[in-house]
């Protein structure tokens, strides 16, 4: 083989490593165990309303992570 193949080889699977470590850093973050603790602790009838465990800065810095869910909270 070629040694220029074997360096563009290697590239290949540092790229395809890094894309599959950053795919599955997104997902942990997104739905990982901190995302699941906040959406347990929200209060049902108002998700805007800051849960016990957490200060008012804490919700507020949590729900402008996810506008999509809040966005009648960040008005």
């Amino acid at each position: 083989m070629d040694s220029e193949k074997i360096v563009l080889y290697i590239v290949l699977v540092i790229l395809v490593a890094a894309l599959v470590w950053g795919i599955g850093s997104f997902y942990s973050s997104r739905y990982g165990s901190s995302y699941q603790k906040a959406i347990s602790s929200e209060n049902p009838s108002d998700i805007c309303t800051t849960p016990p465990g957490y200060t008012d800065e804490q919700w507020r810095e949590h729900m402008g992570h996810h506008p999509d869910r809040y966005k009648q909270c960040l008005g």
